[in-house]
């Protein structure tokens, strides 16, 4: 899949989030496009699951503008799925901030082959 001249906005370029056996995302590039103010950036992620790959993934010529989180996230989801907003599901949305939050790696699943290629972040309000 190709993604490209988009002018993003809200989460930003997200990929994963793919759960349950042996999910595969493959082939996606993001190219010559802008984040303005986005919560995070560009987001590969894995909830907790039974052996999944997320590979062959282009981000090219993206220019980031003041995001709000982290500009650059490649890790286990940093979401919650319950009342307690800081309560890991694998990641705490707390997670470094707050004393007892965690981030629970997904030990089954892999990246292979991301490739990040002339990425601007300008202001990052944190993780920068």
């Amino acid at each position: 899949m190709l993604f490209e001249r988009i002018n993003g906005s809200g989460l930003g370029f997200s990929v994963g989030s793919i759960g349950g056996s042996k999910s595969y995302v493959r082939n996606i590039t993001f190219r010559d496009s802008y984040l303005y103010k986005t919560y995070k950036g560009i987001y590969l992620k894995f909830r907790q699951t039974t052996s999944s790959v997320i590979e062959d993934i282009l981000f090219e010529n993206i220019v980031m503008d003041e995001p709000e989180q982290w500009p650059i996230w490649i890790g286990p989801a940093q979401q919650s799925d319950s009342q307690n907003m800081c309560k890991a599901n694998p990641c705490s949305l707390c997670w470094p901030f707050l004393a007892g939050a965690t981030c629970d790696g997904e030990q089954n699943s892999e990246f292979r082959n991301i490739t990040l290629r002339n990425i601007s972040i300008n202001r990052p309000k944190q993780g920068g």
